[in-house]
Parts: structure tokens; sequence; C-alpha cells
């Protein structure tokens, strides 16, 4: 009876099948990319994950401030999983390139709001550049199969010279 017993469990958590669900682990880099006046992204060490955001023109400028962006038709996040590293223009072409190719894209649903604030960096009294500290509150991204949610994800500092 115990030699059964024992081989019923086994066999039990043998065939035990978590299902394919990959939760993405959302550790990005520090470095804030920018293309164009409008469009910021991150990527993880390999650069094959991605976070994007596009912002409304003259988000990013040079007034010291607090703005905030609700995500909607022109305010977006895009996740995206490429197959391999994208390059320091991938987002700065008219044509998105087909190299490389994306595995996964999961946008961000209504709710969530693009927090930046702006702040000037001063050296020797002279304001050198800016720094726009970015944050997502309420980031949802979600797909047909997936959630992903952040009550307050940190997208990084952006610094331009002044």
């Amino acid at each position: 009876m115990k030699k059964l017993l024992i081989l019923f469990l086994a066999f039990t958590l043998n065939a035990c099948n978590d299902g394919d669900f990959d939760v993405p682990v959302f550790e990005f880099t520090e470095t804030v990319n920018k293309c164009g006046e409008s469009v910021l992204y991150i990527t993880n060490t390999q650069k094959t994950e991605v976070l994007v955001l596009t912002l409304p023109p003259k988000a990013i400028d040079t007034i010291v401030k607090a703005q905030d962006f609700p995500i909607s038709a022109t305010v977006t996040a895009t996740y995206r999983i490429v197959d391999k590293a994208i390059g320091a223009n991938y987002f700065c072409q008219d044509i998105p390139p087909l190299e490389p190719k994306i595995v996964k894209e999961i946008k961000a649903d209504d709710g969530g709001i693009v927090n930046i604030i702006t702040i000037e960096v001063l050296t020797n009294g002279a304001i050198t550049s800016y720094n726009h500290e970015i944050t997502i509150s309420n980031l949802l991204l979600k797909d047909g199969n997936e959630r992903i949610y952040h009550e307050n994800f940190v997208f990084g500092t952006l610094k331009i010279k002044n």
C-alpha cells in the first residue's frame, strides 16, 4: 500500500504543470534614451526588453515644473520584447526596421499617469543642464493573456545639457 501511495504521489507531483506563464522581470538600466522630441525609452542590459514612452511635443523642455500626462491615445507606454539587441537608432528611424523581430508587445491601458518633474542642475551658480525625473503611476500593461501592474514605476531620469 505504501508503494502504491508513493507511486501515486510521485506521478501527481511530476504531472503538475504551471503553464507557459512568463512574468517579465522589469529590470531596466538607469539610462533614459531620447529620440526626437517625444519618444523616450529604457532597455534591460541585453537591450532585448524595452519600455517606450511617447509624450506630447514640448513635454521635455527647460522650464522647472512638475507635469502629469494621462496615458491615452497620444501619450503611450509600450513594453516590447525583441529577439536581438536593439541599436541606438532603433526608435529614431522613420521606417521601423525589420530586425530585430518583435517577440511580444504589450500596451498600457488608459488610467496610468506619466509624471515628469523638471529641475535645474547648477554648477558654480550657472544652469548647466536639466534633469527630468520620470515616473509612471498606475501603470497597467495588458493584452489578451497578461496583465502587468506597477503602482509607482520609476522610469528614470533624463538629463538634458543646457
